[in-house]
């Protein structure tokens, strides 16, 4: 999992809230939204790009000794609710969270 643009107790909070909905058998779908990670707010998991491992992913790397692991990104909307890759997003949410997907904000490819 990674995460970005998020206080370290609140990212810490959350990986634990992770870790307790899967160890209880929950397993949120990618790519759809989840009110399970936090109290106000839905946020989606969100496959990584193996061509984002190299730059964000480097410990990981390290630790597993190759690129061959499954990294979701936790994507969560603004003040406004609005997701970063959606229309509404401003600049500035679209930064604090990079789009580190294959596909659209979703995560998934689009379709000609």
């Amino acid at each position: 999992m990674i995460v970005f643009s998020m206080g370290q107790q609140t990212a810490q909070d959350t990986f634990w809230t992770i870790y307790h909905e899967l160890d209880a058998g929950r397993r949120p779908l990618v790519g759809e939204p989840t009110d399970a990670l936090f109290e106000n707010v839905a946020a989606v998991l969100l496959p990584v790009s193996l061509q984002h491992y190299r730059s964000h992913l480097g410990w990981s790397r390290w630790f597993y000794g190759n690129d061959e692991f499954e990294c979701l990104q936790v994507a969560y909307p603004d003040r406004d609710g609005h997701f970063p890759r959606a229309a509404e997003a401003t600049a500035e949410a679209r930064a604090a969270q990079p789009h580190l997907t294959e596909g659209n904000w979703l995560g998934r490819r689009k379709v000609p």
